[in-house]
């Protein structure tokens, strides 16, 4: 299977692995603080993909620290705590007031910032498709924002300001978007190569310091962590959801990431409304309004016409 293939089948599998994460996260961002969820999932993730690290690639646990090179350090370490430290600290106080279904959509956000912080690292180009496709995509998200039935829903069920959960879904979605470009670099900042695992590993390491040195002032962790490990509600969702998230979910991610472009990789995994729209119907039986499934389809559109924008303007001009 060539290089193309693999880089396309695995993100197809993120879209999958994360739709579960995302309900999983969803699920215990309600029933517990999204940062203590935040952090000790990433906890959990640095702990396991050490060890999936370890058995797969064949080294010690010394190695797993030395063999990485400064630059996969640098990297890496931004793209954990742009993309999972601040990123999923958004994501996760979107959940928590917006729900899974309304913060997904902010997906389509993250191949345009990918590609704006593309242009700078990985020497990705921006068209005027490129840029129609995401003010369409912005639509796509606008026509959420300013639905009134979504509105009044959110805050019927009274766990935040509907602003604020569309702004913290946004950020999230560019912190994703720029996370993933940064882990790109890193992959390329050296002759040396890494494991796509290994490099999810470096991003979880950085990450997970980053999010302790901080809630180490605001919240007692060792209480926090016993509140989330010692109670069975709030451990099962957890866990399920850094299963498919931070470790299968991230790694598929950067493995496709680094085999195809990053627009495409982004592209695709900005199908996850759609996943999770079907999900919420199919197993959840949530009730969904025809303008947000307008809003995912038209968020889509303007997502394909950013990635696939060379091409487009190849066909129009010919």
């Amino acid at each position: 299977m060539s290089n193309t293939s693999l880089g396309l089948l695995a993100a197809i599998l993120t879209v999958f692995s994360w739709t579960i994460g995302t309900f999983s996260f969803a699920h215990a961002s309600r029933i517990a603080n999204p940062a203590s969820v935040n952090r000790v999932r990433l906890l959990y993730a640095f702990v396991v993909l050490g060890i999936m690290t370890c058995i797969i690639s064949a080294i010690s646990p010394i190695q797993l620290f030395s063999l990485p090179k400064v630059s996969h350090y640098l990297w890496f370490g931004l793209s954990g705590i742009i993309g999972l430290t601040l990123g999923d600290y958004f994501a996760f106080t979107a959940y928590h007031i917006l729900g899974s279904r309304r913060t997904s959509l902010f997906s389509s956000f993250a191949p345009g910032a990918a590609l704006f912080a593309g242009m700078f690292f990985v020497d990705e180009q921006l068209s005027l498709l490129g840029i129609i496709g995401m003010f369409i995509s912005i639509i796509g998200v606008l026509l959420l924002s300013l639905s009134k039935n979504e509105q009044a829903a959110v805050e019927a069920e009274g766990r935040g300001n509907f602003a604020q959960g569309i702004l913290f879904a946004a950020l999230g979605a560019i912190c994703q978007g720029l996370g993933l470009v940064l882990a790109k670099k890193g992959f390329m900042s050296s002759t040396e190569e890494i494991s796509a695992i290994h490099a999810t590993w470096i991003r979880m390491f950085i990450a997970t310091i980053s999010v302790y040195l901080i809630g180490i002032f605001k919240t007692n962790i060792i209480q926090e962590f016993k509140a989330i490990t010692f109670n069975s509600t709030k451990l099962k969702p957890v866990l399920l959801g850094t299963l498919f998230g931070p470790v299968i979910g991230v790694s598929l991610s950067l493995f496709s990431a680094n085999k195809i472009e990053v627009s495409i990789t982004q592209t695709i995994l900005s199908l996850l409304p759609v996943s999770v729209t079907f999900a919420a119907v199919l197993f959840f039986k949530e009730k969904v309004q025809f303008k947000s499934y307008l809003a995912v389809l038209v968020s889509i559109i303007g997502v394909l016409i950013l990635v696939w924008r060379t091409e487009l303007q190849t066909l129009i001009f010919q």
